[in-house]
């Protein structure tokens, strides 16, 4: 009975934690422009990479404007696949839409470089995608370590 008990408690617990979880997840609020701008800082780039218009972003990535609140992206010259993109969903169901899309979007830039550079195929194999509450980050470098550092910090 006591073993049936100490079950149940370790049940209670584990659904409270991930609860406790989930709730700090949707409680994320994040400075698109600062990360943004801090990945930049923080990652060595081979390439030179310029902002990309919100507009042109949204294009990009094939995202409805209703379902994105702020967005800051820059592309490399084309030369290599190096990428960073932030967005802030309206809501966390449009943040998934956003990260399906960020996906996609890495999916389709493998399929350019399989032919066109096939060495940059390493760095879409490992890219850098993070669902943080509203916020969904990308990152696509050699190193993508100090972008999660960037993310981690900012997530308050």
């Amino acid at each position: 009975m006591k073993k049936r008990y100490l079950n149940i408690g370790i049940i209670i617990f584990v659904l409270m934690f991930a609860a406790g979880c989930s709730q700090q997840q949707a409680n994320v609020s994040m400075d698109v422009d600062s990360v943004a701008d801090g990945i930049m800082k923080a990652v060595t780039f081979k390439d030179q990479m310029s902002e990309v218009k919100e507009k042109t972003a949204l294009t990009i990535y094939g995202l409805d404007a209703a379902s994105v609140t702020k967005a800051k992206v820059y592309e490399s010259t084309g030369a290599t696949a190096e990428e960073v993109a932030v967005f802030e969903g309206k809501d966390e169901k449009a943040a998934g839409t956003v990260k399906e899309a960020v996906q996609k979007r890495v999916e389709t830039q493998k399929e350019s470089y399989k032919d066109y550079v096939p060495a940059e195929l390493e760095k879409l194999k490992k890219p850098l995608i993070i669902e943080k509450g509203r916020y969904v980050v990308l990152c696509v470098a050699d190193d993508t370590s100090p972008a999660q550092k960037v993310v981690d910090s900012a997530a308050k």
